[in-house]
């Protein structure tokens, strides 16, 4: 395994619970070559074809805020019913105008929403911020304007989300793996509804990691049930004990998370066979990549996606089990 560029401690913990040989940081031929970053299409062209690599070129368009949003809504359009699992998106400066004649049309109805604003393509809760004046917004700004989800699924009183983690295998065919546990990620103040006067308070609205780990209320337990992150084996069995449906819990999330891979699929195959041109459908991919789906819940416990993370921290995955279930492909098959 060739890990040069990857600065995951988790990953060489794998390393060596597998007995991989590290290779040395110029050595090409590695069985494995594992990159914290986008890689190059010339990289994977250039590979054989006993080699393997932890991405596939174009995953961006599900994976960049704005993409995701593009993508999203052309689906929207065409299967309004199959694809109500996205909050109200808008891409500025582009849609401006859109946004604010919706707006127009809440205030015309004398109703009024929060909205969530996100870098185009920011990461780790930077930048992000809770508007209700919408007037105020720059048009010329490049950022993701989402409907604000103010009725989430509480737990303790607070607001939090779900990290799930999604291994493909194949783009030809779609082979989507899913794995029974991940994280939930809590705030670190009680929740209350938005308003004019709470709209700052971030360790409320938002639940990133990166954000709320700077509260002084945030805990830090190893265990997989306490704490400001825990694990979501333990939400299920949350679940099972209150007596809510847990299959359709999974159920649901499953068809999230698939309709979203759809979404990417055309992207990402046009892009690998533009890599690796003249292998037949079927024959083994030299990619594989691991995604982190961001997802909340109402209260009604329908899931919403919030984003899909690339290239993500598998410190935090470590946290529910070692990286080598990855290599051993311990996961859900979503029978794709």
């Amino acid at each position: 395994i060739n890990v040069f560029s990857d600065g995951f401690f988790s990953v060489r913990i794998a390393i060596r619970e597998m007995d991989f040989i590290k290779a040395r940081d110029v050595d090409e031929t590695a069985n494995l070559i594992w990159n914290d970053s986008a890689v190059q299409h010339e990289k994977i062209a250039e590979l054989r074809n006993y080699q393997r690599i932890n991405h596939f070129p174009g995953m961006g368009e599900i994976c960049r805020k704005d993409c995701l949003a593009r993508n999203m809504s052309k689906m929207i359009k065409c299967q309004p019913q199959e694809y109500s699992f996205i909050p109200k998106t808008w891409i500025f400066p582009a849609e401006y105008t859109q946004f604010q004649n919706y707006v127009k049309e809440l205030r015309r109805k004398r109703k009024q929403k929060t909205f969530i604003v996100k870098p185009a393509n920011g990461a780790m809760g930077h930048g992000i911020s809770l508007i209700r004046n919408c007037e105020k917004l720059p048009a010329q700004e490049h950022f993701i304007v989402q409907e604000y989800l103010d009725k989430p699924f509480l737990m303790e009183g607070y607001k939090f989300d779900l990290r799930i983690y999604i291994l493909v295998t194949s783009c030809d065919p779609l082979r989507i793996f899913l794995y029974n546990d991940g994280l939930v990620r809590m705030g670190t103040e009680k929740y209350h509804s938005p308003n004019e006067a709470n709209l700052s308070q971030l360790y409320m609205h938002l639940t990133n990691y990166s954000v709320n780990k700077h509260n002084e209320n945030f805990e830090r337990d190893e265990t997989m049930d306490k704490g400001s992150k825990r694990s979501i084996s333990w939400f299920t069995e949350f679940l099972r004990i209150n007596d809510y449906d847990v299959a359709k819990f999974w159920g649901d999330i499953s068809e999230l998370v698939v309709k979203t891979l759809i979404v990417a699929e055309p992207h990402v195959l046009h892009a690998y066979r533009m890599c690796r041109p003249g292998q037949p459908p079927g024959s083994d991919s030299v990619c594989f990549e691991v995604l982190g789906f961001d997802i909340i819940l109402d209260r009604k416990l329908k899931p919403w996606l919030l984003e899909v993370q690339i290239g993500i921290d598998m410190c935090l995955f470590i946290r529910t089990r070692y990286l080598f279930l990855i290599f051993s492909f311990d996961f859900y098959s979503l029978g794709l």
